[in-house]
């Protein structure tokens, strides 16, 4: 109900106020146009086979294969929603003036001079370019250079990246729920309810902002550093070193807030892996290499703060415009909205929920509302909020009911642990997404 009475508030803000809004369709950013085409008929079968084959395949593929098989089906399901009329709308979103593309001749041609002078040349960039630190630009000044370039291999790339995220937070809720278990028990139990949000976790509605948007791409990012973190601390990790997956989780890490500044209170979401494992060491030398990162970006000639600096300078006249309260429910509203119902009606049964979901969870939250509090984000936020949504999801399983014996220890005739999420919050986390798909015009 909340979105009803927000797009109310808006109109009643445009009309009788002189506020600075987003679109006409609040509290997304589009417009409402009813639209379809060749494309709901793959959304529909992508949704109906999750509903119908997803819970089961969830319990009992091969974990690594889970893995893969997940970051697949949310991808699959990304592309559908955005192919709505055409191909081509898969792309479109990329091929913006508005979006990075239209700078990378300029940084292949002199990248050194691109990154010392980002900050004092930040008015004559594209809006997208303004908004953000320099990272992705000249990654993709990079990809042009290696033949990589334009907007099919941007567009690959972001939902690639996005997609990720989704195996990335199923790898550390099971690492995290079994560095804190007691016994086997516990430790199957992790894995159990990691397993049972994969469904959830691929039908969410933020997948109609994977494809295409270049905040999946930091999704990803953000969510394999985390990943990394929590490995360094799993006590049942095969074959990569602890301090190479610390090394490599600072890495990503300190590329976070040269990607997107929004990531730098979202990486609150790191520090899940601290709070729960205990062990500090991984996470104090993760810490130094991504200080580092920073560091070494500003030696080349890129400073975040002085970035952050001159991209408040441009953004403060068009901040000061959008009334902070209304936004603030807006930001919140929007973030319930991109995560799903399942993960919504998650949240009231939350305390239901084990250590390393709540802990995950209420870590995200309150990334999302220190964000939206103090005003950093105010609007546009269904594909800002990509990196914390998926973190939210998990919060779903809560909806499980229990099965088994009432101790809730195993027996002999009736499977351990809860059950699946029912059917009916399935269909109605990808029913949100293909209705938005169908009313909803947006810009990405």
């Amino acid at each position: 109900m909340s979105i009803p009475v927000i797009a109310l508030v808006g109109v009643l803000l445009r009309y009788l106020t002189d506020a600075q809004l987003l679109t006409t369709a609040e509290p997304f950013v589009g417009h409402w146009v009813p639209r379809t085409g060749p494309g709901i008929i793959a959304a529909l079968l992508i949704l109906a086979a999750v509903v119908r084959y997803g819970r089961g395949l969830a319990t009992r593929l091969p974990w690594r294969t889970l893995l893969l098989t997940s970051s697949a089906a949310t991808a699959a399901w990304a592309v559908a929603l955005a192919a709505l009329i055409s191909w081509d709308d898969v792309v479109a979103p990329v091929r913006g003036e508005h979006e990075y593309l239209p700078v990378v001749p300029i940084v292949t041609a002199d990248p050194a001079g691109f990154l010392g002078g980002f900050a004092d040349d930040l008015p004559g960039y594209p809006i997208h370019v303004r908004g953000h630190p320099p990272g992705l630009v000249l990654l993709l000044a990079l990809l042009d250079r290696l033949g990589l370039g334009g907007p099919g291999w941007a567009a690959a790339l972001f939902i690639l990246a996005g997609a990720s995220a989704v195996p990335a937070v199923l790898i550390t809720l099971r690492t995290l729920g079994r560095i804190r278990s007691t016994g086997p028990f516990d430790s199957r139990s992790a894995e159990d309810a990691a397993r049972a949000v994969v469904p959830v976790l691929v039908l969410a509605p933020a997948a109609l902002w994977v494809a295409t948007s270049a905040d999946a791409f930091f999704a990803g990012v953000l969510a394999w550093g985390v990943a990394l973190l929590a490995l360094t601390s799993d006590p049942e990790r095969h074959g990569v070193p602890r301090w190479t997956c610390a090394v490599a989780a600072g890495l990503l890490l300190g590329a976070c807030p040269l990607l997107s500044y929004g990531l730098l209170h979202m990486g609150l979401i790191a520090l899940a892996p601290l709070i729960l494992s205990r062990r500090v060491g991984a996470t104090v030398v993760a810490g130094v290499v991504a200080v580092g990162v920073v560091v070494a970006a500003g030696l080349a000639g890129f400073w975040v703060w002085d970035g952050i600096a001159a991209t408040h300078a441009v953004w403060e006249p068009v901040g000061q415009t959008r009334p902070y309260l209304y936004f603030l429910f807006v930001d919140l509203a929007v973030l319930g909205a991109i995560a799903g119902p399942a993960a919504v009606g998650g949240l009231a049964r939350l305390r239901r929920t084990d250590a390393v979901t709540r802990v995950v969870v209420g870590l995200a939250l309150a990334a999302a509302l220190s964000g939206a509090l103090l005003g950093f984000e105010r609007g546009e936020v269904e594909r800002i909020w990509l990196p914390v949504a998926y973190w939210v999801i998990p919060a779903a399983v809560g909806l499980r009911a229990s099965r088994g014996s009432p101790a809730g220890a195993p027996t002999d005739d009736a499977p351990a642990g809860p059950a699946p999420l029912p059917a009916s919050w399935l269909w109605a986390q990808g029913g949100v997404a293909v209705l938005l798909n169908t009313i909803l015009e947006s810009p990405w």
